[in-house]
């Protein structure tokens, strides 16, 4: 079940720039409020953070299914 919340995460980040905020500056915060495994919240960190920094403001509609799969393989 938390694989699927990380997924979640990780798809509401690249499409809402909001939310990317928290995630990439409460990553703490957003794993204690979700159903994160250690393992999944250290990827979330270690992985996924980094590259939410590199993404465009914002991420065109169009790309953000690549840019969500990349994530999510990269996270897994």
């Amino acid at each position: 079940m938390s694989q699927q919340a990380l997924r979640e995460i990780i798809d509401r980040a690249v499409a809402d720039y909001g939310f990317r905020l928290a995630v990439m500056w409460g990553t703490d915060d957003v794993i204690a409020g979700s159903d994160l495994t250690s393992g999944e919240g250290e990827s979330l960190r270690d992985l996924v953070v980094p590259e939410l920094k590199k993404l465009p403001n914002p991420v065109e509609p169009a790309d953000h299914a690549a840019v969500q799969e990349r994530l999510a393989n990269l996270a897994s």
